[in-house]
C-alpha cells in the first residue's frame, strides 16, 4: 500500500467525519479502498447473502463506507464478477487496494483490521497456487502413508505460520481463528478426501486405496453443520468432498453412476443435519450426475430420492422443470423449428442455420454460465473441431451486446415469442447436438465436459 493512499485514505475519512466525537468513533467502522482499472462504477458488500451496502466510486476510483455498530464476521465483497472475502470487526477502519486485471494477486489490505486480512489472502493464493502445481498434483498417484505424509507436511508449515500470527496478535476473536484454520487447511482436508478416487484413477486400478485409522484424524475437530460457514466456498467444498468420500469408503465408485448418485444422496441425508446445506448439497449432486451423464437419459430412482429428501420447493420445482424439458426434446427426434434473434435483431429458423451441417447449439444464461468460459471453451471447441458448426443462443438477453471474443455471425439470442423457451423452461445450461439431417444426436450433451469431444466425433460419423 503506497503512502499517497493511506495519506488519501484516512485524510479522506478525517474531513468527513471529523466533527465525530471519540465516543462515536468507538463505535464505528470504516471499509473503503481503491479500484485500479475498474470493471463497474461500484462496491457491494454482502454479510452471507444479505446486501449491506453500495459503495459508488468517485472519481479517483475510491470509495468509502461508515457503519455502525457493524455485526464482527466475514464479509464478501463484489466489483464486477470477481468477489473476495473480509473478516469486519467493529472499529476497524479496513481500506483495500487492488487492480482488476489481476484481481486476488493485486489485493492488499491497509488500515486497523488489514493484517488479519492479508493473512487470509496469503492462505487463499497458496491454495490457488497448489492447484496449479503439478508436483502437488503428482502427489496422488503415491501410496497412502506416503501420500498422507506429504499433507502432514503442508500443513505443519501451515499451522506454523498461524501459531506464529496468534503470538503476535493475542486479542484475535474465536470466529476469525476459525475462518483461518478453514481457509489454510479444509483445501489441503479436502484433497485427503478426494485422494481414494484420484489415486484408483491415477494408478489404472479397480480398488480403492487401503488407509490407516489415523488417515483422516482431522475429521474430529471439523463440524459438518457449520451454519456460520455456509456461505464460505472452501467450506462447502470441504463437505462436497467428505460426503463423496463417504460413498467411496463403501467401495462404491462412480463407475456405476447410477448406484454411486442413490448412495450419494443417502449420503448427504445421512450426514447433514442444516436444512440449507442438506438442500444446496442434494441439488447440486444431482445436477452434477446429469451433466456427468452427459445426455438426456435419467435414472429416475435418482430423481424421485431427490424430492422426498429435499424440503426446498423452488428446487424442486426447477427440477421437475429440468424433467420436462428432456420430455419435450429429446434423442432421435427432428429438430423443431424456431426462431432465433442475431445481433443485426433479425429473426433466423434455427432449421436453416443449421440445414445440411452437423451443429452443436448452446443455450446458455449469464447469470448461470460465465460468458469468459464461454468462450474459452467454444474457441477450444471450434479448433478442435473445424468441421462443425457451432452457435451460441442466449436464452435471455440481459443486454443488447454480443459476447466479445466468439465470431458475431455464430451468436444469437431469444425473444419471449419464439418456441425454444418450450424446453428451456428450467434455464439450466443445454447442449444440442444435430446431425446433417436435423434430427438431434444428443440432447443434453455437456458443453464443458471433455466427453463432448467423444460425442461430437460420433456426430460426424453418424
Amino acid at each position: 500500500m503506497t503512502k499517497y493512499f493511506k495519506y488519501l485514505f484516512f485524510f479522506t475519512s478525517l474531513i468527513i467525519f471529523g466533527s465525530c466525537q471519540l465516543s462515536e468513533q468507538k463505535t464505528t467502522t470504516y471499509f473503503g479502498g481503491k479500484i485500479i482499472n475498474p470493471k463497474s462504477s461500484y462496491v457491494l458488500l454482502f454479510n452471507q447473502k444479505k446486501l449491506i451496502d453500495s459503495l459508488p466510486l468517485d472519481a479517483n476510483n475510491t470509495f468509502l463506507g461508515r457503519y455502525e455498530n457493524i455485526e464482527e464476521g466475514f464479509y464478501t465483497f463484489f466489483h464486477g464478477k470477481e468477489n473476495q472475502y473480509v473478516y469486519i470487526q467493529p472499529n476497524d477502519s479496513i481500506s483495500i487496494r487492488l487492480n482488476t486485471w489481476d484481481y486476488d494477486e493485486s489485493l492488499v489490505f491497509d488500515g486497523k483490521g488489514g493484517e488479519k486480512n492479508n493473512l487470509l489472502i496469503d492462505f487463499f493464493l497458496e491454495t490457488e497456487k497448489d492447484r496449479r502445481s503439478y508436483s502437488f498434483s503428482s502427489f496422488f498417484s503415491l501410496q497412502p502413508l506416503e501420500f498422507k505424509t506429504k499433507m502432514d507436511s503442508v500443513l505443519a508449515k501451515k499451522t506454523e505460520k498461524i501459531t506464529l500470527f496468534k503470538k503476535n496478535n493475542p486479542e484475535l476473536p474465536k470466529e476469525y481463528l476459525n475462518l483461518l484454520e478453514v481457509f489454510a487447511k479444509y483445501p489441503i482436508y479436502n484433497r485427503v478426501e478426494y485422494y481414494p478416487e484420484v489415486h484408483r484413477r491415477r494408478t489404472g486400478t479397480t480398488e480403492f486405496p487401503k488407509t490407516t485409522a489415523g488417515f483422516y484424524n482431522y475429521r474430529t475437530n471439523i463440524n459438518l453443520n457449520d451454519s456460520t460457514l455456509i456461505n464460505l466456498r472452501t467450506y462447502n467444498e470441504y463437505v462436497m468432498s467428505r460426503v463423496y468420500n463417504t460413498v467411496y469408503s463403501k467401495g462404491v465408485s462412480n463407475d456405476n453412476p447410477d448406484l454411486f448418485i442413490t448412495e450419494l444422496l443417502a449420503s448427504i441425508n445421512k450426514n447433514i443435519n442444516l436444512e440449507e446445506i442438506k438442500n444446496d448439497l442434494l441439488r447440486q449432486v444431482l445436477l452434477n450426475y446429469f451433466v456427468d451423464n452427459s445426455t438426456g437419459d435419467i435414472n429416475k430412482e435418482a430423481f424421485y430420492d431427490f424430492f422426498k429428501l429435499s424440503t426446498n420447493i423452488e428446487d424442486k420445482k426447477q427440477i421437475q422443470r429440468l424433467l420436462n424439458d428432456i420430455k419435450i426434446l429429446h434423442e432421435n427426434q427432428k429438430l423443431p423449428d424456431f426462431h432465433v434473434i442475431d445481433y443485426n435483431k433479425a429473426k433466423q429458423s434455427i432449421r436453416k442455420l443449421t440445414k445440411n451441417k452437423n451443429s452443436v447449439i448452446f443455450f446458455w444464461n449469464p447469470k448461470y454460465y460465465n460468458s469468459r468460459s464461454m468462450v474459452a471453451r467454444m474457441d477450444f471447441l471450434t479448433k478442435k473441431h473445424p468441421n462443425i458448426y457451432f452457435i451460441s443462443v442466449k436464452t435471455t438477453l440481459i443486454n443488447g451486446h454480443h459476447t466479445k471474443g466468439f465470431d458475431i455471425k455464430n451468436q444469437f439470442y431469444l425473444d419471449e415469442e419464439t418456441a425454444a423457451n418450450d424446453f428451456l423452461t428450467s434455464k439450466f445450461p443445454r447442449t444440442l447436438l444435430v446431425n446433417k439431417k436435423g434430427i438431434i444426436f444428443n440432447s443434453f450433451a455437456s458443453f464443458h465436459k471433455s466427453i463432448i469431444s467423444k460425442q461430437i466425433e460420433e456426430l460426424e460419423n453418424n
